[in-house]
């Protein structure tokens, strides 16, 4: 049983995030933040803070008596570390020497410990261990801060969230701009390819994709409405003008998503809030396994849609 302590900027986005990448679709919230699942590979993960592997389950009454019961040893490596999580009527010390107590060959080491057990109190009490904490440098790649910026470029984060909705090897955006979802989709290892219609902002993605030291990446001067390659998937944020007639885009839209029909099986795609995005899905032919939101300020929020065909 793996715990997974998830950010709370999105919860549905996290679950969501998790569960593309699990075989099993049962799961369990404990409460809000807190998933129990079966074991992902979670260093792909965006929204999830941390990973444990959950050695028992008790409660703050019990918890003195079902550590004295445990043995630490099957799961401790050379030395160790405690912290606690959410802990009101619990002292640090006094739980740490009840594992000291119970190795054979006990060493603290508070810095860079080999194992990091770790209590998470909440309506439950969970012993883990940790197997992983995030500390990807999404705010390192932030677009202002690649060789060249794109103020419609998504968060890293997220773009990088939406690479793992389709839980594929390969990824086509067929609208790359300056190449947000192709640099979190390369870090990862995916097969990655880039479409636009604009030779200038290519040129910006080729760099930005170089910045990041990828190098093996496919980049080619296309019309998105005019796909002609399969793809394993593809996942695209749909570029919009200020000064675009929504009756247009809703148009290009349509257009788009029925020609990607016959390009691919897996399709995340981004609406902003103010195109009637479910009537242009119907349109297509996709159909909806997946819909979220994502706020990004108070004029505009991104709807986001995991799509399958209907077989």
């Amino acid at each position: 049983m793996y715990l997974y302590l998830l950010s709370k900027a999105n919860l549905k986005l996290s679950i969501a995030e998790v569960m593309a990448l699990s075989k099993n679709k049962e799961f369990e919230v404990i409460e809000n933040g807190l998933l129990l699942n079966e074991l992902v590979d979670y260093t792909k993960l965006a929204y999830t803070k941390k990973v444990f592997r959950v050695l028992f389950v008790s409660n703050e009454k019990k918890l003195l008596e079902d550590m004295k019961k445990f043995n630490f040893n099957d799961f401790y490596n050379e030395d160790f570390k405690l912290e606690l999580v959410n802990s009101k009527n619990h002292d640090l010390k006094t739980l740490a020497d009840i594992i000291w107590g119970k190795l054979e060959n006990p060493k603290v080491n508070l810095k860079e410990p080999k194992t990091f057990f770790e209590i998470l109190f909440f309506k439950k009490t969970f012993c883990c261990l940790k197997l992983w904490e995030n500390n990807d440098k999404f705010e390192e790649r932030k677009a202002h801060l690649r060789p060249y910026n794109h103020p419609t470029s998504l968060d890293p984060r997220l773009a990088r969230c939406l690479v793992n909705l389709v839980d594929s090897k390969e990824v086509m955006d067929p609208f790359c701009g300056s190449g947000g979802l192709l640099i979190e989709a390369a870090l990862i290892g995916c097969k990655i390819t880039g479409y636009d219609i604009d030779q200038i902002m290519l040129k910006r993605c080729d760099q930005n994709l170089k910045h990041y030291k990828i190098k093996n990446f496919t980049l080619e001067k296309r019309d998105a409405l005019k796909l002609n390659k399969k793809t394993e998937s593809i996942v695209t944020d749909l570029p919009y003008g200020k000064n675009s007639k929504v009756n247009d885009l809703e148009q290009t839209f349509v257009c788009f998503l029925k020609n990607s029909y016959g390009f691919t099986n897996k399709l995340v795609i981004v609406f902003p809030d103010f195109v009637e995005s479910k009537h242009i899905i119907k349109k297509s032919g996709w159909k909806i396994k997946l819909e979220l939101k994502y706020y990004i300020h108070k004029s505009l929020t991104k709807e986001i849609f995991l799509l399958f065909k209907d077989t």
